[in-house]
């Protein structure tokens, strides 16, 4: 089993072996990608790599490894020792790149360095390169972590302690197994491969050697360390233009082999380091991290026979870059400014008219402006809007917002605008059916300092307002929590298992920390309308998309405790099996495209309210 394929049974043994050991970086790659980018849907598109494998390296989806590639020199297929090589080089690499995603202190540079340490030693028993290519890595740490004056000398002696720890690992393995009357395969092979090297391009080709060396040259010395050690300098010094020649040729074919995959990683990595972002300094550190193990991969197939069999450290090397590069390829194409994206412009230059408020001219002062979505709410908007104009002010505004209603709603209204006695301003305006595009609309038709978007049915009477209203001036976004502690609030068990499957989603895809985003929003004016010129979402999603663009914004989200009244409960819910499927999908749809919330792509505006918004 260990030479080849000795049965089937041992090789489906060998296939599980190695498909396990290759998932065990598959845990934590796509993290360490997203925290490299910044960007979860980086790390989601690690879901991609290893079909992206199978089009790229010769038909495996294992990801950083030749294992059970068929090699066309010798037509068997790589043997388990040189896939172990491999994978555990490639598994070095993918923990050094989680590391560089964080900021280490000594001593935990220390302990990542012991870890480095033993993934290097364990790699250099299967092979000495693997286990310096894995080495070399934790100088990369330390250069990252430590002061700028005083980096240097500790990577390069970290580089050196841990290289001649991986060799002698390698060293201690090849005497162990001499002792226990292994054949000898240590320093002797070497100069055999070296010096079979130089029959290239045989025996691929029938075609002499730049060198002249033959392949049964080659066989000649097969056994005999010293005699091919002596050939292989003697070649080298008395005719190095071939020698040379021999070399590039070699190197020429190592990357043809790879051409798909090294086109794949040059357009990913041009299109993320050309963005001028953050992101830019760890994909250079995350890079250093697997340049080492491409040299010395290069290198060792170009100095031996360009065969799948000396491949093994090259294609880790190149595999990290592969995840990096798609990471990099999906966060450059979705993570462009608004501004650049022609869907997004479409969308707010649609949006811009809506910034001026029907209800006062610009330059009107309002306080609080409460948007009210409505739906066939004929039967509970005349007492909502009666308690709605006695609660409030003369700074204060009222917008309705009929998204679709096909019983009386508007005239209903429009009657109470009509003979309204209350000294805030009640004014109805439509939208496009949905949730989502009622709050948006009454959001960017708005001109209050302070917004409280509700239901038309009041489902906390004015518990949550009196919570509201209690917080520092300065809170971006609150809402009225049904999942506060002190929140009373009695609900049928229907409701309560879609309210937990809710949570569930939205921490698990979203990392949500509020505990619900379906209540009742207190927002800041300005911050508010922004984001409303800016969401996506048109339905039940949309109040969670606000929360979590403030949260993505790093803003804190309070949560009021509120009492729901009892005519909310005992009312005709809204809420459709379809709804659940649509939800579910937005979750999906949310957690992709968070992102775009952070403060790369917008923030919260300073202009002021009174100010005219311009497309």
């Amino acid at each position: 089993m260990l030479g080849g394929v000795d049965s089937d049974t041992a090789w489906r043994s060998a296939t599980v072996l190695m498909a396990f050991l290759i998932a065990i970086p598959s845990l934590w790659m796509p993290l360490t990608v997203a925290r490299i980018f910044h960007r979860a849907r980086a790390g989601y598109a690690l879901l991609l790599l290893p079909p992206l494998m199978w089009l790229l390296n010769n038909g495996t989806v294992l990801v950083g490894t030749e294992f059970g590639i068929t090699d066309e020199v010798s037509g068997d297929r790589v043997s388990l020792p040189l896939g172990m090589v491999a994978s555990l080089t490639f598994l070095g690499l993918s923990v050094a790149l989680l590391f560089t995603t964080y900021r280490l202190t000594r001593g935990r540079l220390v302990g990542a360095t012991a870890v480095i340490l033993l993934l290097a030693a364990v790699a250099g028993t299967f092979g000495w390169l693997a286990g310096v290519s894995v080495a070399l890595s934790a100088p990369v740490l330390w250069w990252r972590n430590l002061p700028q004056r005083r980096r240097a000398i500790p990577a390069v002696l970290v580089a050196i302690v841990l290289s001649a720890g991986a060799v002698g690992a390698h060293s201690a393995s090849v005497w162990a197994a001499s002792s226990i009357s292994a054949p000898d395969t240590t320093q002797a092979s070497i100069w055999e491969d070296l010096y079979a090297g130089l029959a290239y391009p045989q025996p691929m080709l029938d075609r002499e050697s730049a060198t002249g060396v033959t392949v049964a040259d080659a066989e000649a010395v097969r056994g005999s360390s010293d005699r091919a050690h002596e050939l292989f300098l003697e070649t080298a010094a008395n005719d190095p233009g071939g020698f040379a020649a021999t070399l590039f040729q070699k190197a020429l074919a190592t990357l043809k082999h790879y051409g798909a995959m090294i086109i794949v990683i040059i357009v990913g990595l041009v299109l993320a380091l050309t963005r001028r972002a953050h992101q830019s300094r760890s994909l250079f550190d995350a890079l250093m991290i697997a340049v080492p193990a491409i040299v010395l991969g290069l290198g060792y197939a170009a100095a031996t026979m360009p065969v799948t069999q000396n491949f093994s450290v090259l294609s880790a090397g190149l595999s990290s870059l592969v995840a990096l590069s798609l990471g990099g390829l999906v966060w450059s194409v979705t993570s462009m400014p608004s501004h650049v994206r022609s869907v997004e412009r479409g969308r707010i230059s649609s949006r811009g008219s809506s910034f001026i408020s029907p209800l006062a001219p610009s330059g009107a002062g309002v306080e609080l402006s409460v948007v009210v979505p409505t739906r066939n709410g004929a039967d509970v908007l005349p007492e909502t809007l009666a308690e709605l104009g006695a609660e409030l002010g003369a700074d204060d505004e009222i917008i309705v917002v009929e998204n679709g209603s096909t019983d009386q709603t508007t005239a209903i209204v429009e009657e109470i605008a009509r003979t309204w006695q209350h000294a805030s301003k009640l004014v109805l305006i439509h939208s496009s059916p949905g949730l989502g595009e009622a709050l948006r609309t009454g959001t960017l038709a708005s001109r209050g300092r302070r917004l409280l978007l509700t239901a038309d049915d009041l489902p906390f009477g004015f518990t949550d307002l009196r919570g509201f209203r209690a917080l520092p001036p300065e809170t971006a976004v609150a809402i009225g929590s049904k999942a506060h502690p002190a929140s009373v609030v009695v609900r049928g068990r229907a409701r309560m298992i879609q309210s937990r499957i809710f949570r569930f989603l939205r921490e698990s895809l979203l990392q949500s920390k509020v505990g619900d985003s379906q209540g009742t929003l207190w927002v800041d004016g300005a911050w508010g309308r922004e984001f409303a010129r800016l969401s996506r979402e048109d339905g039940l999603m949309w109040t969670t998309e606000l929360v979590l663009a403030a949260e993505q914004q790093g803003h804190e989200v309070d949560e009021v405790p509120v009492s729901l009244v009892e005519r909310h409960e005992t009312g005709t819910s809204r809420f459709r099996p379809g709804d659940a499927i649509r939800s579910v999908i937005g979750f999906v749809r949310l957690a992709i495209y968070k992102d775009d919330y952070c403060n790369e792509d917008w923030e919260r505006s300073t202009r002021p309210d009174t100010a005219t918004v311009e497309a």
